[in-house]
């Protein structure tokens, strides 16, 4: 195996009803840590400098790796770093600027960032030179914090619809901002690329050089199911490890398998992997928390890569 993959949980989507409650999300950070089984995780922005300190000392003191996003911060302002409104475009980057800073503040590594809307095929080059400046102008802020820069490909003709979507087009339009900025990378979803209808081994073949992070994310593929798309569905459970989507713990571990396979980008330190829940207001969040903690175990041993 050429690389380590570590373990992640992914806080701010298991306990999104927190996600504003910074106090409550800091005893979650604590409850996690405690569980013995991450080395990384993944939380939202920490607005409050003395809780910004609090992260920081549990991540270092625990020498956890962590990420944030932005995408949930710059959607809630209808703000998108594709805008060809250039007002707009340098009003977003002026957000996700202050977010890294409180990042970095915060003893984070990764900050996630998401493309924004797909416009008409006819503006989708002009949309992606503008998310080529926002990249390289954030990668340059983010360098100067000691930060990587992610960027998550999303789904662009079924679910999330967004502008940096099918892999083979992506890595093309991601390799010269790499070039320039290279602490950018590229975080992998599961669902998103199997919604995508890309082969996912092929897709993670096509991202390797710049793969930092990736989400194991169980989606309902079929159009004609109400549940279908990138809801952030549970995964299989023990003991069957039945789905109807297509995330079963056997698939789980062939993309960690083929990840361990690859050599770690420069620049990063280690790659991690979560499974990615959404938890709703009135869900039993920790027990969100457990499937997707024996799900990850279970691929984990699967795949032969420890965990």
């Amino acid at each position: 195996m050429a690389q380590e993959i570590l373990p992640s949980a992914h806080l701010l989507e298991m306990f999104n009803p927190y996600m504003n409650d910074e106090a409550r999300m800091i005893e979650v950070l604590r409850r996690t840590v405690a569980l013995g089984f991450y080395r990384a995780v993944e939380l939202p922005v920490f607005f409050d400098a003395a809780n910004r300190s609090a992260v920081r000392a549990i991540i270092e003191g625990e020498r956890l790796l962590g990420t944030t996003f932005a995408g949930p911060y710059l959607a809630a302002r209808g703000l998108s770093l594709s805008d060809l409104d250039e007002g707009a475009r340098r009003r977003a980057v002026a957000l996700v600027t202050q977010l890294a800073d409180y990042a970095a503040e915060s003893g984070m590594r990764n900050l996630c960032v998401a493309s924004g809307p797909d416009p008409a095929p006819e503006l989708r080059g002009l949309a992606k030179a503008a998310l080529a400046d926002s990249m390289i102008a954030l990668g340059d802020h983010a360098r100067d914090l000691g930060l990587n820069l992610t960027i998550e490909p999303l789904d662009r003709n079924a679910h999330k619809r967004q502008l940096i979507g099918p892999m083979e087009e992506t890595v093309t339009w991601f390799a010269p901002i790499h070039d320039r900025c290279p602490n950018a990378y590229i975080h992998w979803d599961s669902a998103h690329e199997a919604l995508g209808g890309i082969d996912l081994v092929r897709s993670l073949d096509l991202a390797s050089p710049y793969l930092a992070q990736l989400h194991l994310c169980d989606a309902i593929l079929d159009p004609a199911h109400p549940c279908f798309g990138d809801l952030h569905m549970d995964c299989a459970l023990a003991p069957g490890w039945e789905t109807e989507g297509f995330l079963t713990p056997e698939v789980g571990a062939r993309i960690l398998s083929r990840v361990a396979s690859f050599y770690t980008p420069a620049g990063v330190s280690a790659v991690c992997a979560s499974v990615e829940i959404h938890g709703h207001p009135g869900d039993h969040l920790w027990l969100i928390e457990e499937h997707a903690r024996s799900f990850l175990r279970r691929c984990f041993d699967l795949a032969g890569v420890g965990a």
